[in-house]
């Protein structure tokens, strides 16, 4: 059985390939809390910003989705006001 069973990916378009690429550069400087039981990657295609989570449980996968998805509203709230 896999160390990460749990997984999900998350794709968030952003419309415009300039404004994704600010997002996920001010969303990756944010490590994970639980770095050993979740791994996180975010990349940039084209306009959206696709996000991975593998984790040990479902509950820390949870988590970790709320944790970013938190986040990820700041961000884009901020590139509302100043994009």
């Amino acid at each position: 059985m896999s160390e990460f069973p749990h997984s999900t990916v998350i794709t968030v378009p952003f419309g415009e390939p300039r404004l994704t690429r600010i997002a996920c550069e001010s969303l990756q400087v944010d490590r994970e809390l639980s770095g050993d039981k979740v791994v996180r990657t975010i990349r940039v295609d084209d306009a959206n910003l696709v996000v991975s989570f593998t984790a040990q449980s479902l509950r820390v996968l949870r988590v970790s989705i709320n944790g970013f998805m938190d986040s990820l509203i700041l961000v884009t709230r901020t590139l509302e006001a100043f994009a």
